[in-house]
């Protein structure tokens, strides 16, 4: 096929996987950038750092490790859209309780994979 002719079949299909790929790159990235994130933030010596400081420090390793808990459930999704991945048991798609500190608490549903959804 020459590039100038487009494939006569799958271009919605292949429109979709395509923004699906897009959405796992995404996701990735993200995961990658909050990766280095927590290791450099774990590389911290709490020792020297003001009660405050260290107060700070630890929230916001709790923040960032609710944010990577949350960004890999939504790659998971895309991978299994894309075929990559096999789906989880149903249940593991339910509201997740998020306590990253203790005052806050966060319910989150996490994307289903559109195989799961089509599950009654």
């Amino acid at each position: 096929m020459t590039p100038s002719q487009k494939p006569q079949d799958g271009g919605a299909a292949s429109d979709g996987r395509l923004a699906d790929l897009c959405r796992l790159q995404k996701q990735i990235h993200n995961l990658i950038e909050m990766r280095k994130r927590q290791i450099k933030g774990s590389a911290k010596n709490y020792s020297d750092m003001t009660p405050k400081q260290a107060q700070k420090a630890s929230a916001d390793a709790s923040w960032l490790g609710m944010e990577i808990d949350k960004a890999e459930r939504e790659a998971h999704a895309c991978a299994v859209d894309l075929g990559l991945a096999d789906p989880r048991p149903a249940s593991s798609y339910d509201y997740v309780d998020y306590r990253p500190s203790s005052f806050h608490h966060y319910r989150h549903r996490p994307t289903k994979p559109r195989c799961v959804e089509a599950q009654p």
